[in-house]
């Protein structure tokens, strides 16, 4: 019986089809005119970007003694500086990128044609939650930019953004000019960093998914020997093959099942380990970002308690912060997780019932790679965990609270 391949690429296409339409990577295409056109959009795009966030910094710098103003630009400067360093690290490490997707991707390609019923659900169930994820982000980032660019309450003929321009933004066409540029560089940075972040989320996701089958291989690596109330489970799903080996090949040897469970978990480091060297530094960004946006909110909340506009402006930010943060740290704790219960499958493999000098220095290898949990860094100071994010949480509330005590002294 032909098994039928589960479409699991769909989703990092939507993604660097993204990427391309904003002109954060190239277009595969050779007409000359159409990649100096691409060329133009691309850069012109980066520009806007720049001028927008230099105008942000002027009106911080002239109005550096009003709180509301500073706690106002500060959100809005803290988000763009995420956004341009993304973006540039996209464009320099391009090819790394595209190297650790098909890294990720290419077991999966052999995971999707396997008839294990058990895989194969987890692959669905998978390439489920990231096209669900991906249409939740994109309508929630065109959302927030349309309400930060129409929607905020503010005094007729103002930008809907404060900040300072080289000419009168309040007279025809300098403002329609004015708003142009600012709304174009709100949806354009809201729309590159969900697709950054998602392209580099879906990746922990297959990773993760990767890691269940993997601790599935270990518990099955004996299976053929009876295991009392872990047997009924086991009869569920067969050892997976991630790979072109011939799986008849490791049929009924322990040992060789062991060592190639053992071979896909130190693949697995080292994708965890090239993933972290290229965006270990983007998530300790994110974690500055999003700290300095959910205590400057807080704090420019307290300070227009009054106001509609603040407690708009308020939901608003303080609900991006937060989503970002919690998507990062959540799939980080999984990948935590899942590395963690490779430990488990060893365990439960049967390896009491084949001990041998062979397994013996085997068994001690990979209960030392297990001993090293994987884990998303940020910079050499953090991992992204619910724990890190809790961490985030307080010491945002601690600095907030600093801030009121000083105002009200």
């Amino acid at each position: 019986m032909k098994v039928v391949p589960i479409e699991h690429r769909n989703g990092v296409k939507l993604k660097i089809f993204g990427l391309r339409l904003l002109g954060i990577w190239s277009l595969n295409h050779s007409s000359p005119c159409l990649k100096l056109s691409y060329y133009c959009y691309k850069h012109l795009s980066f520009v806007m970007i720049l001028i927008f966030g230099s105008t942000l910094t002027a009106d911080l710098i002239i109005n550096y003694n009003d709180l509301s103003v500073l706690t106002d630009d500060g959100c809005y400067i803290a988000g763009i500086s995420v956004i341009i360093f993304k973006l540039y690290k996209f464009n320099s490490v391009h090819e790394r990128i595209k190297l650790l997707v098909d890294e990720i991707h290419r077991p999966m390609d052999i995971l999707s044609r396997s008839p294990d019923l058990e895989a194969r659900k987890l692959i669905k169930r998978t390439a489920f939650l990231e096209n669900s994820m991906d249409k939740f982000f994109i309508v929630l980032g065109c959302f927030l930019a349309a309400a930060l660019t129409f929607f905020v309450p503010k005094q007729d003929g103002a930008l809907p953004i404060r900040a300072v321009f080289p000419f009168d933004t309040a007279v025809a066409p300098m403002h329609e000019l004015a708003f142009a540029v600012q709304a174009f560089s709100i949806f354009y940075g809201l729309l590159t960093i969900v697709f950054m972040d998602e392209l580099i989320i879906t990746l922990i996701m297959w990773i993760n998914c990767q890691l269940v089958i993997l601790r599935r291989n270990y518990e099955t690596c004996g299976r053929n020997v009876d295991r009392s109330e872990n047997e009924d489970k086991l009869l569920n799903y067969t050892f997976v093959m991630f790979d072109e080996t011939d799986p008849s090949k490791l049929e009924g040897n322990f040992v060789d099942k062991f060592k190639y469970c053992i071979k896909q978990h130190q693949r697995l480091i080292i994708v965890v380990d090239h993933l972290n060297e290229i965006f270990s530094s983007s998530m300790l960004m994110q974690l500055f970002a999003s700290f300095s946006m959910i205590c400057l909110t807080g704090f420019q909340a307290v300070l227009g308690a009054n106001e509609k506009e603040h407690i708009f402006k308020f939901i608003l930010y303080l609900g991006a912060a937060f989503s970002q943060l919690l998507n990062w740290c959540w799939f980080g704790n999984e990948l935590l997780h899942k590395s963690a219960s490779l430990t488990y499958g060893q365990w439960s493999s049967g390896w009491e019932n084949h001990i041998n000098k062979s397994l013996k220095p085997l068994m001690i290898i990979s209960l030392m790679r297990t001993q090293k949990i994987l884990q998303l860094q940020a910079g050499n100071f953090y991992n992204m965990s619910l724990h890190t994010f809790t961490a985030v949480l307080k010491n945002s509330y601690s600095f907030f609270a600093l801030l009121t005590k000083v105002t009200d002294n």
